[in-house]
């Protein structure tokens, strides 16, 4: 009985679907019945929806106590929420449709003041469009990447390729990220004993959870995969070996904290640079992180020949390639890799030194290069496509800009609506205002003819009629009558509060060109200059602060003859300081030796 209820509604959500579909074909300018056959619904029923204006889901019984309409206003609002990234859970949909109801003083019709989870399954069966998913957690730098900045990121793209002459060479186009690989993996679905026969839910044996190691991965556009570059924490092992039945040329380097830094990648360069063809150019697509930016990297990648590329900052979710068609199928195989390890021998223990080992069974346990090619093409980086991602992508940045509302309607005119302008120009306003107070009386009859036909085209081009505020203002059009705002004064979208935001790297994207290099090093040489004042600086304060260590000659802190701040001079025997007034006022270089009289004797 369970199952032929479940197919049932399943098929009322379908057919629902289907005529709600078919009534929008209409209203753009569709015949009746075509798209009934095109639709697979019954004409009668979608001529009665158009005539009557019911909506596509109505059907016999009791109604909901929300309108229709306002159920589909309410569908829109969390539709928009979720690709913000600020949708809401069913319970909160259910606080939401509460808070409506004590803003109108109202109750369900059982007398409760909040819905039940019955009305929440049949809401969700009443709109197709919405299905419960789990979220894909999105850093809040992330969430301020619009379209405009990656439409401006693959121009700029686009041009550089074409001008150093690889836009159609796979082989030459890299990119490089680094991941890093616990040894505890993750829990999954088994086959285990029902709860009746095992209380809790069934162990899963582990490495150490808090233990991981970092792996920088290089793959090319072509499906080519570089030999993997291992970062290890210090301190390193003298006698151990950790590359036996790695993957082949396999490098291993240490750092304090196991994770990438300037010199470590710099140490990656020159890895890449013996595994990649000889054939130069090559391109090296990076992130923005602090570690792979520095005047070393610069001058020694352009030095192989290798031209280092940055991409979009903070959009590596959806234009590293390596991000979006490696990694995630790599870390599956990791965890399966260990699972079976454990499986073989329960008591085997995940360490540094069989990491490579495992690492290299992950890797030939997928496809390495047919999850390269499709990385690139994924994330529009080859073949370049600036279109490979829609606009959902970029939908977080509307909270954090200038308030807009939910997308209504198509800014392009349909036919009808362009019918409805015309026949609609050629009517008083006396009749227009007229005609429209009729229709929002909900009056049905048609009268007139002329009536008739403006209802018609109104509803094909505007859609049903509901409750709405009156009109008054005699130069109203068809335009004017809306969906009641009842409910869509509640469905807002909230705005991010302005705060001060980070600055970010004045960094081009092409970071290995001749003009940028130069930059670097005339802003490094900069940097070491003011660093050299402000030491100068802390060592005049820490020295007035200390007294300045009275002269060994007058014992004084200042010489008799000057009240005002005079030189020093140390000696470099005692290390006793001396005013070099007393000392009689000698000229010392500082290469020169200064011995006191005192170490002179």
């Amino acid at each position: 009985m369970a199952k032929t209820k479940m197919a049932n509604q399943d098929s009322d959500r379908k057919r629902g679907k289907r005529m709600k579909e078919a009534v929008d074909a209409v209203r753009k300018g569709g015949s009746i019945r075509g798209t009934a056959k095109r639709f697979n619904v019954c004409r009668t029923s979608l001529d009665r929806r158009l005539k009557n204006n019911l909506h596509p889901f109505i059907k016999q019984g009791q109604k909901p106590f929300l309108d229709l309409f306002e159920e589909d206003k309410v569908s829109q609002w969390l539709r928009e929420m979720a690709s913000r990234g600020i949708g809401l859970t069913p319970s909160q949909l259910r606080d939401f449709v509460a808070d409506y109801l004590k803003q109108r003083s109202m109750t369900m019709p059982n007398g409760n003041k909040r819905p039940s989870h019955g009305w929440y399954v049949r809401f969700m069966r009443r709109h197709p469009e919405l299905k419960r998913r789990k979220e894909s957690l999105r850093e809040g730098a992330r969430a301020y990447v619009t379209a405009d900045d990656a439409e401006k990121w693959f121009a700029s793209y686009d041009k550089f390729m074409g001008e150093i002459g690889i836009r159609h060479e796979p082989e030459k186009l890299f990119n490089m990220d680094e991941s890093g690989f616990d040894f505890g993996g993750k829990g999954e679905f088994v086959l285990a004993p029902t709860k009746e026969l095992m209380k809790g839910n069934p162990p899963r044996l582990t490495g150490n959870k808090k233990e991981r190691l970092t792996a920088a991965f290089c793959i090319s556009a072509a499906g080519a995969l570089i030999p993997p570059f291992l970062i290890y924490p210090e301190p390193k092992p003298i006698n151990a070996t950790f590359l036996d039945n790695a993957f082949p040329g396999t490098e291993i380097q240490y750092t304090k904290k196991g994770w990438m830094d300037s010199a470590t990648f710099l140490l990656f360069l020159r890895h890449l640079d013996r595994h990649i063809l000889s054939d130069r150019p090559v391109v090296l697509l990076i992130d923005s992180v602090s570690s792979h930016m520095s005047v070393d990297i610069f001058q020694f990648a352009k030095e192989k020949n290798i031209e280092l590329y940055r991409l979009l900052p903070n959009s590596t979710h959806f234009l590293q390639p390596l991000d979006n068609g490696v990694f995630g199928g790599l870390k599956k195989s990791w965890n399966t890799v260990l699972r079976r390890r454990l499986q073989e021998d329960p008591g085997a223990k995940t360490t540094k030194l069989v990491f490579a080992e495992l690492l290299n069974k992950a890797i030939n346990g997928i496809d390495m290069k047919r999850a390269a090619v499709s990385a690139f093409r994924a994330t529009g980086t080859f073949p370049i496509n600036k279109n490979r991602h829609g606009p959902e992508i970029f939908a977080t940045a509307r909270s954090f800009e200038q308030e807009v509302g939910l997308p209504e309607r198509s800014p392009q005119k349909t036919s009808a609506q362009e019918a409805m302008e015309v026949f609609s120009s050629v009517l008083s306003t006396p009749v227009r205002a007229h005609y429209n107070k009729r229709m929002l009386e909900g009056c049905d009859v048609e009268t007139s003819p002329s009536f008739a036909t403006y209802r018609r085209l109104h509803m094909r081009a505007f859609g049903p009629i509901i409750e709405a505020n009156a009109v008054t203002n005699s130069q109203s059009t068809a335009a004017d009558i809306t969906v009641s705002t009842s409910i869509g004064d509640c469905c807002q979208l909230p705005m991010a509060t302005p705060r001060p935001r980070r600055r970010k790297l004045d960094l081009p994207n092409h970071v290995t060109s001749p003009a940028h290099i130069k930059s670097m090093c005339l802003k490094t040489l900069q940097k070491a200059r003011k660093l050299g004042e402000k030491e100068k600086k802390a060592k005049a304060k820490y020295m007035a602060a200390k007294g300045r260590e009275t002269c060994k000659l007058c014992k004084r802190t200042h010489p008799k003859t000057s009240s005002e701040a005079v030189d020093w001079i140390a000696c470099d025997v005692c290390n006793g300081w001396f005013h070099v007034l007393c000392v009689g006022n000698i000229q010392i270089t500082v290469m020169e030796e200064f011995v006191c009289i005192f170490c002179k004797k």
